[in-house]
């Protein structure tokens, strides 16, 4: 039993340490090209982290709910840098400060009714911070740049974030320090 569960703890050290920074590490504003999901390439380029206020998410619905946090914008670009790579979902930007990773929050847009019968629907956005537009890349042709920004939280006594990376389920495809 003693053995099985080092074995255990071993192959977990193992995954763990396997999942330590891999891909190129790069200074903000300079671009990485990965591998797609399923085919092609994207490169991507995180221009900056910007901090951001607590006015900021005053605008939000229910915005009680981050009280004690500080928003941090990561602007980033994307370019297509061949065909195919335009199903992605599965890669995505994390944000670490102090060794710990931050909280990424999703902003929806908005709905509401104008009354107006010519427009009855106006969209809501949070104009701090807007993401890339998935369809825009999609259609782009080899070369274009979409520009996109995300929102991270952390504790309001955290350290400001130092380190960005773009991840694939486990794996660390590029990091920006």
């Amino acid at each position: 039993m003693k053995r099985r569960a080092l074995w255990t703890a071993a192959v977990g050290m193992l995954a763990l340490a396997g999942c330590a920074d891999s891909g190129p590490s790069l200074k903000f504003g300079e671009k990485a090209t990965v591998a797609g999901d399923r085919s092609g390439s994207v490169g991507v380029t995180v221009v900056r982290v910007e901090k951001g206020s607590h006015a900021d998410l005053s605008l939000l619905q229910d915005a009680s709910k981050y009280a004690g946090k500080t928003p941090y914008y990561v602007r980033f670009t994307l370019t297509k840098t061949a065909e195919g790579n335009d199903n992605d979902e599965t890669s995505h930007f994390e944000v670490w400060s102090d060794g710990k990773r931050l909280t990424e929050l999703i902003v929806l847009p908005s709905m509401e009714a104008t009354g107006d019968p010519t427009e009855p629907l106006t969209t809501g956005h949070f104009d701090k911070c807007v993401g890339a537009d998935h369809t825009t890349f999609k259609e782009a042709p080899t070369g274009r740049s979409v520009e996109g920004c995300t929102v991270f939280l952390a504790p309001d006594d955290a350290k400001a974030p130092s380190t960005v990376t773009w991840t694939r389920r486990s794996e660390t495809l590029a990091t920006w320090k």
